[in-house]
This record gives C-alpha cells, structure tokens and sequence, in this order.
C-alpha cells in the first residue's frame, strides 16, 4: 500500500490535540507545530524512515527540545533489523518517534521513543518568528503537513484574507478608519505594500479590492478562512 507524507497528518493532528495541544500545520517549513502552555512540539512526516528525515529532525532541534519524526508502521514488524538500526541512531541523536497505523482503520499513533534533552544549541530568533507565526494563526483553513502542491495558510496570507473580508464587507477603507477601528499598525502596511495585489488605492489613503482580491474570496484554497472572517464582520 502506498502512503504519502500527507496521510499522516490526520491522525498525528487528533493525537496531539487529544493531548491537549493546539496544532498548525506547515510552520516555517515544520510539517507540524504543536503548543500547549509553554511546550512546543515540532513533528516531521515522511512515508518512510530515510536520512533525509532524520537531517530535518536534527534541524528542528535547533528550535525545540521536544521533536518527532513520525512514519508509518512498520510492515515487518519492530523486530526487524533495519527497524532496530534505526531506534538505535534516533536514541543516539535524542529525537523522538511516532508511528501511525495508515494500514488500519483506526489509524492509531504510538509513541515508540520519546525526545531527550538535546544538546544542540538553539537558534532563538527563528525559535521567536515560529512561535510568532503560530500565535498570529487563527485557522487552520486545509494545511496539512507535508502538503506541497496547496498554499500555506501563514500568518501573513491570513491577515491579508481578513483585510479581504472587511473591505468586501466595507467596500473603501482609509487609513484614518483602520486607526479608529485599533487596526491601523496591523493593516495600513499591508495594504501599501500589496504584496498579493489583492488592494488597489482608490484616492489617498483609501483602498478597495481589486479584481484578484475579489477572486481571492473566491479560492477555494482559502473556503474556511474566507468563511470564518465574514462570519467575524458580518455584523459590523
């Protein structure tokens, strides 16, 4: 049976929140990130365990104490030899291990090594962007871990849809406005930088949707995002 990284987003997505944890999904380039208090789990999928997965492990250990890799289970059981070789290099680099039953219904996850303590120094300023981007996300709007041919539904994409929905909702909107409303440091940048040309400037300092905005309400990337902001104006 042929899996893909994606398949396995599901059911670690249901293990952690079932732990407690809030999870995102495509994180500044971690398949998945989950948060509960002060604890930060970083979660790498691969359809099958190769040195490739374990670089990006090694790599996110830069940013968390506590990181998995997570394949799916082995067909051959973990009495296997390659099975083996493979606990004894995660044990050795300190990284964790789930894996995830896609060959069942149930599609249960387990945890077969926990993370330790790691040595590796971190890197703090892309420790503080990953938590900021997981802190600025308020949906999860289709990412799924290990996702490569969708849009990644980032902080910034978002703040940018909810700009969408409140000029579909206001038709103009100035400067001025955005600063009675308390979002003027959030959005004014945003919409003179027009980085998804999604705006046009329609006099100064007043700005409406342009016709790529407008389809952009209409992608179907987008649906729940788009869905959860119009229900937030709806009645403003």
């Amino acid at each position: 049976m042929k899996f893909r990284e994606t398949d396995l987003y599901e059911p670690v997505r249901k293990f952690l929140e079932a732990e407690g944890y809030r999870v995102q999904a495509e994180v500044a380039h971690c398949d998945v990130v989950a948060k509960k208090g002060e604890q930060m789990v970083i979660v790498e999928l691969k359809k099958a365990f190769n040195l490739k997965l374990v670089y990006q492990g090694m790599e996110r250990q830069r940013l968390s104490e506590s990181v998995f890799l997570a394949v799916p289970r082995p067909t051959k059981g973990q009495q296997d030899k390659g099975w083996k070789d493979m606990i004894r290099l995660l044990k050795r680099l300190e990284l964790g291990l789930l894996t995830v039953a896609l060959d069942s219904p149930l599609q249960t996850v387990d945890v077969i090594l926990e993370p330790s303590d790691s040595m590796v120094r971190k890197n703090r300023k892309k420790k503080e962007r990953l938590l900021a981007e997981i802190e600025n996300r308020k949906t999860h709007d289709g990412n799924v871990g290990g996702m490569t041919r969708r849009k990644i539904m980032t902080a910034y994409r978002e703040k940018a849809i909810e700009l969408c929905c409140l000029l579909e909702k206001r038709e103009t909107i100035s400067c001025a406005e955005l600063r009675e409303m308390k979002k003027e440091e959030k959005y004014a940048s945003m919409l003179r930088s027009n980085v998804y040309h999604w705006f046009e400037r329609v006099k100064k300092g007043t700005y409406a949707l342009s016709a790529t905005g407008i389809e952009a309400l209409f992608d179907s990337d987008y649906e729940s995002t788009v869905a959860f902001y119009r229900e937030l104006y709806k009645e403003e």
